[in-house]
């Protein structure tokens, strides 16, 4: 491009700052817009997968940081809640472009933040929409502030302002898929049945568990269940709850949730929405969830936003028109996050099942994997590179 174009990033989450970094680093002036007054180190543990690791070990350089705050995982099995392993696989620092790591999600999102300039973040600005100004774009606050730019990227989450402009709120629902997710941390876990480095589903009738250290002392677990949309959960017995819900589950998870301060018990109804068939006009786009809101499934909602700017940075780099530029990311993306969208899905629609037969029936579908089916379908999720997608075009 002949002239740099400056870009405002609405929302500092993990695909924003990720966003900020990479187009920082092409040699674009980015402003971010963050609504609340710092930036928030909120959630539980997730997997850096090796698509995502690849994007910020390699092209972004922040392996010391990320090593520092995360462990590998070295393993990954599906068990059956009865005990026996269903599959199994290994995972070697080499096996893929970037390496396996778990992470908590909020010292992922202090690594960003500390690499990126902090002056050109934006904080305690609540964004109500976009709208044109002349040749550029500006963002709209409460406050009355406008904030002007050539481009303005939608990182601001599921329910983002930005997207809600772009489709209108009723066209575009949010779409509950008939179970909720708590999560929680268990400090200073230490039990013989679970090994360091290994990330662990456990599925039942109805009911999934999954389990994964995310440094030397901190497990990550989570637990699923089918239950109607928007129920809240009570302190003071939740812990006990669950301890009944999943007592027929392995002794090292239920030794989990005993040792988990019941206030840090999250819960979230799964949800996500249709793909869209545009992501932006003109001067705007969207990015990770506030485009593509997935289930957490395959891991892969934090991983596809990193995914999403590597991707932007690239065809705002190598492309001579921003307009263009933008819409080539879309498409270039659009089909990628659709699969993952309806992998994640599928993936816990079957570990939902609670009819016997069909419970039977997965398993034996389970077991049935070949290591060459897993590597086949890790390599599809986990070796994706933009600039490859790109350049191939």
């Amino acid at each position: 491009m002949n002239k740099a174009p400056k870009i405002v990033i609405v929302g500092a989450g993990i695909g924003g700052l990720t966003a900020g970094l990479c187009l920082s680093q092409s040699g674009f002036t980015v402003q971010i817009v963050e609504r609340f007054e710092e930036v928030r180190e909120v959630g539980a543990g997730i997997m850096l997968a090796p698509n995502a690791s690849f994007v910020c070990y390699k092209r972004l350089g922040l392996s010391d940081e990320l090593d520092a705050v995360s462990v590998p995982m070295t393993h990954f099995h599906v068990d059956s809640w009865r005990g026996s392993t269903l599959y199994g696989m290994s995972v070697s620092p080499g096996d893929h472009p970037g390496p396996a790591r778990m992470i908590h999600r909020a010292a992922l999102q202090r690594v960003l933040y500390d690499a990126f300039d902090r002056e050109q973040i934006l904080l305690s600005s609540h964004v109500t929409g976009y709208e044109m100004a002349g040749d550029q774009i500006a963002v709209l606050t409460e406050d009355g502030n406008e904030i002007v730019g050539d481009i303005v990227v939608g990182a601001d989450g599921i329910h983002s302002v930005i997207r809600t402009q772009f489709v209108g709120d009723d066209p575009d629902p949010l779409r509950y898929h008939g179970y909720t997710c708590w999560r929680g941390i268990t400090t200073s876990f230490e039990h013989p049945d679970f090994a360091f480095g290994t990330l662990k589903e456990v599925q039942g009738k109805g009911l999934r568990v999954g389990m994964g250290y995310i440094d030397e002392d901190r497990v990550y677990w989570w637990a699923t269940a089918d239950t109607p949309q928007g129920e809240t959960d009570d302190p003071s017995t939740i812990i006990a709850e669950l301890s009944e819900l999943y007592a027929d589950f392995p002794d090292h998870f239920l030794a989990m949730l005993e040792a988990t301060p019941p206030q840090q018990v999250l819960r979230n109804d799964i949800c996500d929405r249709s793909p869209l068939r545009r992501w932006g006009t003109e001067h705007m786009t969207l990015l990770g969830d506030a485009a593509h809101p997935m289930a957490p499934n395959l891991g892969q909602g934090a991983c596809s936003a990193i995914e999403d700017a590597d991707m932007l940075a690239i065809c705002l780099q190598q492309m001579d028109r921003s307009e263009s530029a933008l819409r080539t990311y879309e498409d270039l993306r659009r089909r990628r996050t659709a699969w993952l969208q309806s992998q994640s899905k599928r993936f816990g629609d079957v570990g939902q099942w609670n009819n016997g037969l069909a419970v039977k029936l997965r398993e034996l579908m389970t077991s049935a994997f070949t290591p060459l089916t897993i590597k086949r379908q890790l390599r599809r999720l986990w070796e994706y590179d933009a600039q490859r997608v790109f350049d191939e075009r």
